[in-house]
């Protein structure tokens, strides 16, 4: 059964020139390094950032009961992004992340299932 749903959208440009102190107040370490090591780093931020929005809202509580350095979004074993939680407890459900870009736009939605 579905418990949640969470969408956001941003506009890759809010993460141009943004100073390492700003990233690391939002972003974990490793994020951070994969982040840099990237050619597109305003769109690799602004999509991790909508990661994690759309997952705060699908927990219907928005940053409230979680921060975002608390979400991790990581590459699966298959190339594709996921969310790990790096901080207990959180959520006890399954998560599914979608993420796209188009043009200066990153999208991601978070389906949250009942495990």
């Amino acid at each position: 059964m579905i418990a949640g749903i969470g969408v956001d959208i941003i506009e890759n440009s809010r993460f141009c020139d943004k100073p390492l102190g700003f990233l690391q107040k939002i972003f974990t370490e490793n994020e951070i390094k994969e982040g840099f090591s990237r050619g597109a780093k305003e769109e690799y931020f602004a999509s991790r950032f909508a990661c994690k929005e759309a997952f705060a809202k699908a927990l219907g509580t928005g940053f409230g009961s979680v921060q975002p350095k608390d979400i991790e979004v990581v590459e699966n074993d298959d190339g594709l992004p996921a969310i790990v939680l790096k901080k207990e407890p959180v959520v006890k459900k399954r998560i599914h992340l979608s993420l796209s870009h188009e043009k200066g736009y990153s999208v991601a939605m978070v389906v949250l299932e009942d495990a």
